[in-house]
């Protein structure tokens, strides 16, 4: 120990709170809230990794390409449109699907704030039901939802946004 000085108030000289074994604590402070317009508290590799835990207990395998926080809007819309194409992955699935991006929280503070029900969408609060999708079960597609999927990044953004802790 006479060679590891560092080493040896390490171990003798703890104090409560001051374990130098656990990464520091960085504070979440206010993300994830409409203060910084929702930027993230966790970072996508790791939400990413969250998602797919989720989405592989509750997800078919052939909709776990869609179990991913992706945010660019043409990548999103080229996913949808794959996964009605090879119909492999059915729409059935989405309620699962965003339950899992979710984290069982209730993202609709962000979806209203991100203008998800604007007037212009045409579909009053119709999306708000992505975002909030614990108790809500999305079994079809109707014409007003295939523009809440067009905004499948925002809904996806506000997820991710969404996780806090883990």
């Amino acid at each position: 120990m006479t060679n590891c000085p560092d080493r040896k108030i390490a171990v003798f000289s703890r104090k409560v709170g001051n374990d130098r074994r656990s990464s520091p604590r960085k504070s979440l402070g206010k993300c994830g809230t409409a203060e910084v317009n929702y930027q993230p508290c966790t970072s996508k590799g790791i939400a990413n990794k969250l998602f797919m835990a989720c989405c592989q207990l509750y997800v078919p395998e052939e909709c776990h390409h869609m179990c991913q926080y992706e945010t660019d809007q043409s990548v999103t819309r080229n996913m949808l449109t794959n996964m009605r194409k090879e119909s492999q992955c059915r729409i059935k699935h989405l309620s699962s699907i965003l339950y899992c991006a979710s984290q069982n929280r209730d993202n609709r503070k962000c979806c209203l704030d991100l203008d998800l029900n604007a007037p212009q969408l045409q579909v009053g609060s119709r999306c708000l039901r992505m975002c909030d999708p614990s108790g809500t079960s999305i079994d079809r597609i109707t014409k007003e939802d295939v523009t809440c999927l067009y905004n499948w990044n925002v809904i996806m953004y506000c997820h991710h946004a969404g996780i806090r802790e883990m």
